[in-house]
This record gives structure tokens, sequence and C-alpha cells, in this order.
């Protein structure tokens, strides 16, 4: 359990985009995590160690009302869609225990792997993922 000195440190977290990862948001206030660009890091554990840490202190100790994960994706490879999955599968035990957790994929109206990727990850998790198409 997270003790109130930590819950009360927990910050926002803001990791600026590279051409190999994406800008990533976690706000405390809204809610809220948003991963805008491309997700192909050299090191994917690394990359997501950070995100899990902060999802973890903000279930355990802030006492959300609910999370919502924003992705604004362009690329992904295999080994970081299976990082991501493994965080997602964590909300997903969040959902069950009665945390509503939104998942929202933005894709471009002509990035047909992105929208598919949309779709295998709304079969492979138990709470909705909502597909959003941009122009």
């Amino acid at each position: 359990m997270v003790n109130e000195e930590k819950v009360s440190e927990l910050i926002d977290l803001f990791i600026p985009a590279t051409t190999e990862t994406p800008e990533i948001r976690c706000e405390k206030e809204k809610g809220r995590v948003t991963l805008v660009g491309n997700l192909i890091p050299s090191d994917p554990q690394s990359f997501f160690a950070p995100i899990q840490r902060w999802l973890n202190m903000y279930v355990e100790g802030y006492s959300p009302a609910s999370i919502t994960i924003e992705f604004y994706l362009t690329f992904i490879n295999g080994s970081s869609a299976r990082h991501l999955v493994k965080i997602l599968k964590y909300l997903e035990e969040v959902h069950a225990k009665g945390l509503p957790v939104k998942i929202i994929c933005h894709y471009e109206n002509d990035d047909v792997d992105m929208k598919e990727w949309g779709k295998d990850l709304s079969m492979a998790l138990c709470y909705p993922v909502e597909l959003v198409e941009i122009n």
C-alpha cells in the first residue's frame, strides 16, 4: 500500500516525444494517460516503467473516480505492444474491482494498421475500447 506521504507527492508525469517514443502525459486531476506519436523504444520495459509506477501510485493511493487512457499512436512495434498490453491488463484487474477504465484509440482515417491494432486490443481486453477516427 502507498503511504500518505507518497500519495501527496504524486505529480503529473510528462515525458516528451522522440522519433522513437511518444509524448506521455499522466494527469492526476483528470485521471487521464495520453500517448501521442511513435511507440518503438529500444527498451520497452524501461520506457514503460515510469508509467506503470505512476499508475500504481495513482490507483492505490489517490482513489480516482475513473481512468482514461488515450492513444494517438502512429506506429507501434510488437515488443512495445506486448508491454503496453501488460499495463492494460493491470487496468483490467482494476476495472474488475470497480474502478471505471476507458480506453480510447484515435487513428487517422487512412491508417488501417492502427485501426486494426485498436480492434485487436478491444478483443484482448475485458473492458471497452473506443475507436475514434480522426482526419
